[in-house]
């Protein structure tokens, strides 16, 4: 790749060099847990009838180690990810030793104004950073071809890695004021990329009209299904403080996502939710957001069976059903329907409404006293038994709330930009 060059401020007295550019790519990789998620139901299926009634025991729910894993919690970069190592410098040139690096000239003023992060480097905490001056002489790249096409001394070199160059062109033209440059449209992965870039460098004021703006156009076509989209979503959404979305998001898995979460490499915060309340300060009883939606989704699932525990209680006990005989038809075909694998099979919270909502009743017929030789249909049937209740628990499904987390993003901001 040819070396590149970009003067945002011709007389900026800093240098950024990105080596490596382009190589960070999100990867769509959510974790494969519909097998826990079955291993499960077996467990709620054993709960209903026994070890005697299970037609699949030859299938062991004690032994697959893999089952019981957690999802792993996802990484969110470190300070020392941007700083360049020994990998890095060989990984900077090309096949034939020819540097393969980005360089911006920029203003270390507007940088400091929009970004902690930073202000931090330039004031020489982090490696990132290098003060270009003579006490500095071995810490410091030879810069003479820029330094000479201006009369203004560079005082200051950060470094970065692997992020997309066009990504970080247009992160730095809004920060140098260059509204001009910046689009008023862009798509979802570039709006992904560029909220890991704010997020990254702490600098959502300086981007927020912009970034305003492209959500906006964006957030007319949502997602419907649970994907690399609606990950995405959430990511954009956790970034730029947009709570609607956000939560509409979270919904979505919860309500459609039958396996583990994805994060598309995505640095989301590892630590988002008590659980016992999202202020608690005892870190060791923390847990990832993403356990919090599997968590509300699982507690969805196990309102479902108790639901049909209970339905099936109240009908031995006469409390279900116009009469004795309906009762009893609607008990046997319940209790035949959740004996089958078709209902235990559902690993998402959509599914197990769906699963409920289309058991079918046997149909019977009563005799008309008044009609000899007639008879009609009964009118009872599970679905409108169950319907009801299981909308009220749907209905009552809601996302993650953004708003329980203000507090924890300020602060996990203020210790990144102090690191």
């Amino acid at each position: 790749m040819q070396d590149l060059r970009y003067d945002l401020d011709p007389q900026g007295d800093t240098i950024l060099v990105l080596r490596c550019p382009n190589i960070k790519q999100p990867v769509w990789e959510p974790t494969d847990e519909v097998s826990k998620l079955k291993q499960k139901n077996k467990i709620r299926r054993l709960m209903f009838f026994g070890s005697v009634f299970m037609s699949d025991t030859e299938d062991s729910y004690s032994d697959d180690e893999n089952a019981h894993e957690p999802t792993p919690e996802p990484i969110a970069p470190t300070i020392e990810s941007n700083v360049p190592n020994d990998t890095d410098s060989a990984e900077a040139h090309g096949e034939n030793g020819e540097r393969n690096e980005v360089q911006f000239r920029l203003c270390s003023k507007h940088l400091s104004l929009a970004s902690p992060v930073f202000k931090t480097m330039l004031n020489g905490v982090w490696k990132e950073s290098a003060p270009l001056s003579d006490q500095y002489n071995r810490s410091a790249k030879p810069l003479s071809p820029l330094q000479n096409d201006s009369n203004c001394q560079v005082r200051y070199e950060l470094a970065a890695t692997e992020w997309g160059a066009e990504d970080l062109l247009l992160l730095m033209n809004i920060v140098h004021c260059q509204s001009i440059k910046v689009p008023y449209s862009i798509d979802l992965e570039t709006l992904g990329r560029m909220s890991v870039l704010v997020d990254y460098y702490q600098c959502q004021e300086a981007t927020q009209f912009f970034a305003g703006l492209w959500i906006d156009k964006l957030s007319g076509s949502l997602p419907t299904t649970y994907g690399r989209d609606c990950v995405t979503w959430m990511f954009v959404s956790w970034v730029f403080s947009r709570s609607d979305i956000f939560e509409t998001m979270t919904l979505l898995a919860i309500r459609t996502c039958g396996g583990g979460l994805g994060t598309i490499n995505l640095p989301f915060p590892p630590m988002l939710l008590s659980t016992a309340t999202p202020h608690l300060q005892d870190l060791s009883k923390l847990i990832c957001f993403a356990a919090v939606m599997e968590q509300k989704r699982d507690h969805f699932i196990d309102m479902i069976f108790a639901l049909l525990g209970n339905t099936c209680k109240h009908l031995r006990e006469d409390r279900c059903g116009c009469s004795f005989e309906c009762g009893s038809m609607l008990l046997g075909s319940l209790l035949n329907l959740m004996y089958k694998n078709e209902l235990y099979g559902a690993c998402s919270a959509e599914r197990a409404k769906s699963a409920v909502l289309s058991l079918k009743s046997g149909t019977w017929y009563l005799r008309q006293p008044h009609h000899r030789g007639h008879h009609s249909a009964h009118s009872c049937t599970l679905h409108a038994l169950l319907q009801p209740s299981i909308e009220t628990l749907w209905d009552g499904l809601d996302g993650v709330k953004l708003d329980d987390y203000n507090g924890q993003n300020k602060k996990s901001a203020d210790e990144h930009s102090s690191t």
